[in-house]
This record gives structure tokens, C-alpha cells and sequence, in this order.
């Protein structure tokens, strides 16, 4: 089993209102890739709005993910396969003015792109503010797919009582198949 490691491609200034995207930042992973977050001037709607990753290449947008809602942000952060080279993955983590709402996951392969899952974890500190888990993920990754850890205790919102609860790092881990979305596993 090997590891991702954190991929930090080169942020540039680059328009794509010709795409009816206005967008918050632009990462430029190839001579014709981009990633963005951003929000879609053309296809907001009641149900599916907000601030969201696109994938562009060339100029032709090749994923478009759903909308964030309320979030404020959409912060984005890159891993590496190093066993596979052209495989990346993308967590999306978006909030507001309170703090980490969680982090989208999404996988890149060459011109591929998809959601494969959500990570409902953040960081909470001494004065209770929400803050990111991504600083503290761990992502090993095997034949068939991504187990995703972490170097600190994370806070989640427990899904029957909707109560939050903190999870010992040790104890909690979110695990991708390659074929269905994420699953959380606490033991």
C-alpha cells in the first residue's frame, strides 16, 4: 500500500467568464488543465447553486460538481499518487463565517473526473471554532482504492442524533473501494 503525497500545483490569473464561470481561484495542473472554484453564472437554480469545483481543459468544461449552497468557500487541496502518476486527488472542503462544513472528494485520472465521496470531519479547538481536518489527512491508497486517515482527533456530527462528537484519530477512518462512495468507519 503506498501513500499520496500533497501536490501543490501553481495558482494563476486566468478568465473563464467566457464560460460564464466567475471564480475564486484557478490552479493550473497541465499545459491544458485547470482547476477551479467558482461559481456558474449560467446554470444557477434553486436546487443547485453556489460556489463549486469545475475542471476545465482547453476551453471546454469537463466536470462541473454540484453547487455548495451556502458555503462562503471552497478550499482546495491536491494529492498525488505516486504509484500512479496521472491520479489525483481533490478535496474540496467548503464553510462560512463559522468554520469547515467538511470535504468533497473528488478523483482526477487524465481527463476524468468524479465525486467518489464526503468526509464529514473537522477540527474543533479550545474556543469551539470549526476548523479544517484537511492540515491532518492521511491518504494511503491501494489497488482498488483510497483509505483516508488522520494525524489529529477529529470532531463529526453523528448521523442518528445529529449531535457533534469528538472521534479519536486512531478510531476513525474513511474508506473508498473504487466503486461505491466513501464510507466512514469508526471503531
Amino acid at each position: 500500500m503506498g501513500s499520496l503525497s500533497i501536490f501543490n500545483p501553481k495558482e494563476i490569473e486566468k478568465d473563464f467568464k467566457g464560460l460564464g464561470i466567475s471564480h475564486q481561484k484557478v490552479f493550473q495542473i497541465d499545459k491544458r488543465k485547470y482547476v477551479l472554484s467558482g461559481v456558474d453564472d449560467r446554470e444557477e437554480n434553486e436546487k443547485d447553486y453556489g460556489i463549486r469545483l469545475f475542471v476545465i481543459e482547453g476551453n471546454k468544461v469537463i466536470f462541473r460538481s454540484k453547487g455548495m449552497m451556502d458555503s462562503w468557500y471552497l478550499n482546495l487541496t491536491f494529492f498525488k499518487s505516486k504509484a500512479f502518476n496521472n491520479k489525483i486527488l481533490i478535496l474540496g472542503e467548503g464553510g462560512d463565517e463559522g468554520g469547515s462544513y467538511g470535504i468533497s472528494v473528488y478523483e482526477m485520472k487524465k481527463s476524468q473526473v468524479k465525486r467518489i465521496g464526503y468526509i464529514s470531519a473537522s477540527i474543533w479547538d479550545n474556543d469551539e471554532n470549526i476548523l479544517s481536518a484537511v492540515p491532518f489527512v492521511e491518504i494511503a491508497e491501494n489497488t482498488c482504492g483510497y483509505i483516508i486517515t488522520f494525524s489529529r482527533d477529529v470532531t463529526i456530527r453523528d448521523k442518528n442524533t445529529y449531535e457533534y462528537k469528538t472521534i479519536n484519530k486512531q478510531s476513525i477512518r474513511y474508506i473508498y473501494d473504487g466503486k461505491e462512495d466513501i464510507k466512514e468507519i469508526i471503531e
